[in-house]
């Protein structure tokens, strides 16, 4: 069969299951759809409102992992069966009409937008392209829903004056109708903060690390409390709640040492909220391991010399991976910053660096880890538990290291990694 029947037949199936799971979810009349969208947390919102509805005496459907195109939900939508009261989708783009396209699918009975930032910056040249991507969603919503917006995200709280539904406001502005007090996350204490809604106030204690994901709890509270749950029981169902896999996501190591993997994101706009929860920290020596970022305006070297030199007044060990004249400028900025000489280390290899920080990582030590996800630097994580096989430069598997069954050879067995 030649390609072009081959790729005519695939899209036929394509239409056929979006078709199928568009007339499926409108028998599904009994079931309240969710749907969470936002350039970050889109994941860990999903996770957080999951396991709190999961306390009600309802079942409630979650997305597959961090899956979000309409074909992967097309496939969650035909998962859903009547007996479900609550499906928790996340809605991702790639491009301009992804989530309209998702939006008429799911036709959600409430969306929470969380926030629009420097992703996807090949199709979204601007931020204001990229909020008229993410206000689609609210367009999809269904009569008598609910929008859930993040008020402190200024694009976001603007969609508020176009939506027809009702709306929910969260953040840490006084108008919130969901609102955060005295936040507070410095490692090692996780993500605290006071939430207050419908008059109550209640002290919320989550295991997420960083300030960064205060909307990411929001929204899931807000949600929570328009689904029937009272304050009280949505802020103690947080702390059920552990970080997301390589989302700000703290691994101890063997040698006391602790990673903090962040490396399934390698947008800008995740890093500087990574590189703010490592300036607070308290460790006795802290660690930037990086190899890029993405969806910045900067050329590739301008971004890492400004990243170097920000980090050289911050860490005490600045690791650079990649090709030496590709961290050469890098490396005399962080110099010039006042990282001293022994602080600054620079490899070609991941693996070269896996062999230093099994080295001289000791108890004590705080470790931020960042690279784009096509490099998988969650290979130097894993260097440390025990021998890791793959070490191929360019790896195209769109998946995590975690998952991939050539990490260690064969398939890693349970208790391989631990959540500290």
């Amino acid at each position: 069969m030649s390609r072009r029947l081959v790729n005519a037949a695939n899209l036929l199936k394509y239409r056929i299951m979006l078709l199928a799971a568009y007339c499926w979810r409108r028998l599904l009349f009994r079931t309240r759809f969710i749907a969470i969208t936002g350039s970050v947390g889109k994941t860990t919102t999903k996770n957080l409102l999951a396991t709190i509805l999961r306390d009600m005496p309802a079942l409630t459907l979650a997305g597959t992992r961090s899956s979000n195109t309409a074909k992967q939900i097309a496939r969650d939508l035909l998962s859903v069966r009547p007996w479900h009261r609550f499906v928790v989708l996340e809605v991702g783009t790639d491009r301009p009409g992804w989530i309209r396209r998702s939006a008429w699918l799911i036709g959600p009975d409430m969306a929470i937008i969380l926030s629009v930032a420097r992703t996807h910056t090949n199709n979204f040249r601007t931020l204001e392209d990229t909020a008229a991507e993410k206000a689609t969603l609210l367009g999809g919503l269904r009569r008598k829903g609910v929008a859930i917006l993040n008020s402190d995200d200024r694009r976001v709280a603007a969609m508020a004056a176009n939506c027809p539904a009702r709306v929910v406001r969260f953040g840490c502005a006084s108008d919130a109708d969901v609102r955060a007090s005295n936040v507070s996350s410095r490692w090692p204490q996780r993500l605290s903060f006071a939430v207050t809604a419908r008059g109550v106030t209640e002290v919320v204690r989550s295991q997420l690390v960083g300030t960064h994901w205060t909307p990411a709890v929001l929204g899931a509270i807000a949600a929570a409390l328009e689904c029937g749950m009272s304050p009280a029981q949505a802020a103690a169902l947080v702390s059920r709640v552990p970080p997301t896999t390589a989302r700000m996501d703290p691994r101890i190591l063997p040698c006391g040492a602790v990673i903090l993997r962040d490396d399934f994101n390698g947008s800008l706009d995740t890093f500087l909220a990574a590189f703010e929860t490592l300036k607070s920290a308290h460790a006795q020596r802290k660690f930037l391991v990086i190899t890029t970022v993405g969806d910045s305006p900067e050329s590739w070297n301008r971004r890492m010399i400004l990243i170097a030199a920000e980090a050289s007044t911050v860490v005490n060990v600045l690791v650079l991976v990649g090709r030496g004249r590709d961290t050469k400028g890098a490396g005399k900025a962080a110099l010039a910053g006042g990282l001293t000489p022994d602080g600054l280390l620079q490899f070609e290899s991941l693996k070269s660096a896996a062999m230093f920080l099994k080295s001289t990582l000791r108890f004590g030590d705080l470790v931020l880890l960042r690279g784009m996800p096509p490099e998988h630097v969650a290979r130097l994580y894993h260097a440390q538990l025990r021998e890791v096989n793959c070490w191929i430069d360019d790896c195209r598997k769109p998946i995590l290291c975690d998952q991939c069954p050539e990490l260690y050879g064969k398939p890693a067995g349970p208790g391989v990694e631990e959540n500290f």
